[in-house]
């Protein structure tokens, strides 16, 4: 199997365009690196071959798993916009200019919020502002998403339509909602009033495309919309062999979407996988007793000392008295026996570690945490850590800060257990 990428390192929007905040360069490269492990040949800066190339050298299979790539187009009496993708690449490549205090993005999905969350974090910028011909209530973005915009201070100027900007202002025309149109949302319907908005900086981010001249000029039969004919159960095209997953598939969709499709196609390729679990792997009464220790009855009472360990060598009653393993028992190298890291996305704060610790803790509230959003670490006390992506973490110790690993900036033990995590047990991430 072979990947094929136009630019540098792996991933595409992914990597190019997703925020770190939403998906950090850890993960990027993670899955990079098992793609590797599995077999698979990457070639970057490498345009891919035609399909009738690829099937002459060989390839049985092609699956287009191409972006939403091509720009919308935000029609303005005066003024300009930047479109959001370039706006995205820019604020992750950290090669953004000065935008100016008011940033204002056109549009309701998720693309939009990443750019208005995006916005709030660049350094100069003041309000960061949605505008939305609907209501907040029909836009398209996910509701997870709209909510960690509102959340993080985003405002949201709702039934309204940009017509021009200028001299730093935004004019927008006040709408209506009017009867259902095709998406059976109602329609927007624009009215003579006016409102002006202070922008700095205009985005738009409607309309992202998928480029049908992928697919065209590869002979692939297109719907009149220009989007790519494909069978409902396989993703398989028009031409035997090719399919498409993703936004190829969909249009601006997400990123478990495009693993969902992924998986459909493979299934349609070499059929559902299925695991055959070997009998000497199957767990068996005794090893099970071995691994927790058994009750016995002893001719003396001085032989139930034997068998216990005694809390000073080794304590693990949380990790083994959490109901949800948010309590993780971490090996750190150097060290004389396993850190105890507490995984905040898995605690529902039930109680039972401060019930069983035998030193009168709290761990879920004591213990080093790993935190999955951003959200979860400033809604905490605890001391812990974010994975930012980048080798940067957000880090809680005595005072909050942001810091790069391997620098030195932190105490070698911490950065040992910080680095432990994120390379021995990433599946936690």
């Amino acid at each position: 199997m072979t990947v094929f990428e136009k630019r540098e390192r792996l991933g595409g929007i992914v990597r190019y365009v997703i925020p770190g905040f939403r998906i950090g360069e850890l993960g990027i490269d993670r899955d990079a690196e098992l793609l590797k492990k599995m077999g698979a040949e990457i070639k970057t800066n490498t345009p891919a071959p035609t399909v009738a190339e690829l099937k002459k050298s060989g390839f049985t299979h092609v699956i287009f798993a191409t972006g939403a790539w091509a720009h919308g187009n935000l029609r303005l009496a005066k003024g300009e916009c930047m479109n959001v993708l370039d706006f995205l690449e820019q604020y992750k490549a950290e090669t953004l200019p000065d935008i100016g205090e008011h940033v204002v993005i056109v549009g309701g999905g998720n693309t939009a919020m990443d750019a208005a969350r995006a916005a709030k974090r660049t350094k100069g910028v003041d309000t960061s502002t949605i505008v939305y011909r609907r209501t907040r209530r029909y836009m398209p973005a996910d509701e997870e998403e709209l909510l960690l915009a509102l959340d993080e201070g985003v405002d949201f100027g709702e039934l309204l339509t940009p017509v021009s900007l200028e001299n730093g202002m935004l004019t927008c025309k006040k709408c209506v909602l009017g009867k259902p149109d095709a998406s059976g949302r109602p329609s927007s319907v624009e009215t003579d009033e006016t409102v002006k908005l202070p922008c700095s900086l205009l985005i738009s981010a409607i309309g992202e495309k998928v480029e049908p001249s992928d697919f065209a000029d590869n002979g692939i039969a297109l719907t009149e919309r220009g989007k790519v004919r494909a069978n409902a159960e396989t993703l398989e095209t028009s031409m035997k062999g090719v399919y498409v997953i993703g936004d190829a598939n969909r249009g601006p969709a997400t990123v478990v979407e495009a693993i969902a499709d992924a998986r459909k196609v493979a299934d349609a390729i070499v059929g559902p996988y299925s695991v055959t679990v070997p009998e000497e792997s199957k767990a068996c009464e005794g090893n099970c007793l071995l691994k927790q220790g058994s009750i016995a009855v002893y001719d003396s009472a001085g032989k139930e000392t034997e068998r216990c360990l005694a809390c000073s060598t080794v304590c693990e009653c949380c990790v083994q008295v959490c109901p949800n393993r948010a309590n993780i028992a971490v090996k750190v190298d150097e060290t004389s026996m396993p850190q105890i890291l507490h995984v905040d996305r898995m605690c529902n704060e039930c109680g039972n570690c401060t019930m069983f610790c035998p030193y009168d803790s709290s761990p879920y509230k004591e213990k080093f945490t790993l935190f999955s959003t951003e959200k979860e670490f400033d809604e905490s006390e605890n001391k812990g850590f974010l994975v930012l992506g980048g080798g940067k973490i957000k880090l809680r110790l005595d005072d909050v800060s942001t810091v790069r690993l391997g620098k030195n900036e932190i105490d070698p033990a911490i950065e040992k257990f910080i680095n432990a995590v994120i390379w021995d047990y990433s599946y936690l991430l």
